[in-house]
């Protein structure tokens, strides 16, 4: 092979041409890709922004609504709970959740939010099936239901309720999402206007529905 011919100047001109093309191709490429994914990382930037200040408005919005009711109804605690899958069983079934997401208590009152994040809608079945049924769930006195819901008892009493009042809440199908609960830790077979609680259950449902 004649090595003298195969680096002739010529031959290392054209191939300084190639690379020069493919340097600036892939130049030229990097910079538009560069651009695009600044561009994506600003529009992304703004929703996230825009996103946090409507969820901000609407935390703000239903807690200000919660304590309004907790007053109204000589209240120990307002609550707002949501349905999730958190994670699925062995048998890959959904292991469907509540979690607490609002919360509202009278000064002295313990808040339970630390223990109210993912429970197992197993643990508490017939509490829910009955929830769900009737759609609104008011028990007097707790001592009602020792016998007759033994897990929703004893969680209860955890939190030291002695009487409470829940209404499911849903999405625009109808479908329940959750509920909002009163409870009061004073005394049992306390009276309520129910209708307080179905109006600030509609209130809920409004909201959360503009974050969809």
């Amino acid at each position: 092979m004649d090595w003298s011919s195969l680096f002739s100047v010529e031959n290392l001109q054209s191939l300084g041409i190639i690379l020069g093309t493919i340097i600036a191709a892939a130049y030229t490429s990097y910079k538009t890709v560069s651009k695009k994914l600044k561009e994506e990382h600003k529009i992304n930037q703004t929703n996230v922004s825009k996103v946090i200040k409507k969820q901000s408005d609407l935390d703000c919005s239903i807690l200000k609504e919660a304590e309004r009711v907790k007053e109204l109804l000589n209240a120990d605690r307002v609550q707002v709970y949501e349905f999730h899958n958190g994670t699925h069983y062995a048998n890959g079934r959904s292991a469907l959740r509540t979690t607490c997401t609002y919360e509202t208590c009278r000064c002295g009152i313990n808040s339970c939010l630390n223990i109210l994040s993912g429970v197992p809608l197993s643990v508490i079945p017939t509490f829910i099936k009955v929830l769900l049924d009737n759609d609104e769930l008011y028990v007097k006195d707790l001592e009602d239901i020792k016998q007759t819901m033994p897990s929703t008892y004893n969680f209860k009493k955890s939190m030291g309720i002695k009487s409470f009042y829940d209404v499911v809440i849903h999405n625009e199908l109808g479908e329940p999402i959750g509920f909002v609960a009163v409870q009061f830790c004073g005394k049992e077979n306390h009276e309520i206007d129910r209708d307080i609680m179905k109006k600030f259950a509609w209130f809920v449902e409004a909201k959360l529905l503009e974050m969809m």
